[in-house]
């Protein structure tokens, strides 16, 4: 178990018994589940006693779908978000009023961290639709002063459009997105380091340090690359996000308590790898305690060049439903995109493909070359060969299994508004 995790909270053991008593008086899957366990909610005297109370898994979420986990009336519900859904069917998330404020606090705290001000103008450039991100900055960042553009996702060229004539100075969009935003831009024949932008912040994804210099390189040093992260169960953006000295992920601990357990068996770990559980403080819809995440991270307790001694995520390793499993070998998505952006050759557009092939598992990886293949010779295409060849030695000896991986040529992979889509495993067809 993470004990310096739980003792540096401490502080947070009233807000947490508070929000435990809440959880149980007020949702019934929860108190029947407390029940079959035989836990007496009086023991928990200390905060590392909170690992005593079981696991909630997204799964517990869809209990009596989609208000089962609810733990307010409906008609206190002010606003409804939801997942993308892209596994399977969306998770529906209520907001009271009080859910409402306290995210904006939140997000409107994180940011400040990131240096934003009050005379920022912040284009928008995430789905409104019923995912939290666009309406939780929007919000937050509107009642703070900001002026907003709220552009939502796509039509690559308008957004541009606007980053230019409105000056915008933040944008907030996906890592994925940004860098189609610099592509298009480059096409049409404007440099966006010509423009106001002097902060990106990204979310999302998971922004991987290979893709972290591709868009310092592409927006230029005087535009700070900011990562925050969330998910729609925790509220949105705000769980954890960078300061404007961009070196790990604080954890917004005045309304999250968290832990570190084994991804694989679920136990206290007491290493400072492992899945990331959440207890929530202040919810009042879809309070949350001991929430598995899902999420391997590596924490960091040192203290941070703006001051905070708040615990940072130092590292997302990635997601245990994002981890490849292939010839009996692990694999995360982030390690194989940092192999991936190492190559210069190589764009940030990639797509992994999983098959079987007489009970044997294959692994294919098509990734965008930056040559246009229109313009191709046999020289070039002698070229493209032995840098695939390349690809696929250096993949071997990196992670120990083959791979055939093909350079695709530009614009080849459909692009995705929102969370993209790295994996496709066929061998379940």
């Amino acid at each position: 178990m993470t004990i310096n995790a739980l003792n540096y909270q401490k502080k947070n053991l009233s807000r947490f018994k508070k929000q435990l008593d809440y959880l149980y008086d007020n949702n019934k899957y929860y108190r029947e589940k407390i029940i079959e366990n035989d836990i007496d909610l009086s023991s928990i005297k200390k905060i590392t006693d909170i690992t005593k109370l079981p696991l909630l898994t997204k799964q517990d979420l869809f209990h009596d779908y989609p208000y089962g986990f609810y733990s307010t009336k409906r008609k206190n519900i002010a606003r409804y978000h939801a997942t993308s859904g892209t596994t399977g069917k969306p998770l529906i998330v209520g907001f009271t009023k009080k859910d409402l404020k306290t995210r904006n606090k939140m997000v409107l705290d994180i940011c400040k961290r990131a240096g934003i001000k009050k005379d920022d103008v912040v284009q928008i450039c995430v789905g409104y639709g019923m995912f939290t991100g666009a309406f939780s900055f929007h919000d937050a960042l509107e009642q703070y002063g900001c002026t907003i553009i709220p552009t939502s996702s796509g039509n690559t060229e308008k957004q541009i459009f606007y980053m230019k004539m409105l000056h915008t100075t933040v944008l907030i969009t996906s890592p994925s997105y940004a860098m189609h935003l610099y592509e298009v831009a480059k096409e049409m024949g404007i440099d966006v380091k010509e423009l106001d932008l002097r902060i990106l912040k990204v979310g999302s994804e998971l922004l991987t340090e290979e893709m972290r210099k591709r868009l310092q390189e592409a927006y230029g040093d005087k535009v700070i690359i900011n990562q925050d992260y969330g998910m729609t169960e925790t509220m949105g953006p705000g769980l954890g996000s960078e300061c404007k000295y961009c070196d790990g992920l604080h954890l917004y601990t005045k309304n999250f308590v968290y832990e570190l357990v084994d991804p694989v068996t679920k136990m206290p770990t007491d290493k400072n790898v492992g899945e990331l559980v959440i207890s929530t403080l202040h919810n009042e819809c879809l309070p949350l305690i001991r929430y598995a995440t899902n999420d391997i991270v590596e924490l960091d307790y040192t203290k941070c060049k703006c001051g905070s001694r708040a615990p940072r995520i130092k590292k997302v390793i990635g997601r245990c439903d994002d981890m490849i499993k292939c010839k009996g070998v692990k694999l995360f998505l982030s390690q194989v995109e940092d192999f991936i952006l190492k190559h210069h050759f190589c764009t940030s557009n990639y797509e992994i493909i999983l098959t079987t092939e007489k009970y044997i598992d294959k692994i294919k990886i098509e990734i965008e070359s930056i040559y246009d293949f229109a313009k191709m010779d046999e020289k070039m295409k002698k070229k493209i060969e032995e840098q695939e060849k390349k690809l696929v030695e250096e993949f071997k000896s990196t992670f120990g299994i083959y791979a055939k991986v093909m350079l695709v040529a530009p614009n080849s992979i459909k692009r995705q508004n929102g969370k993209v889509k790295r994996i496709k495993d066929l061998r379940k067809l």
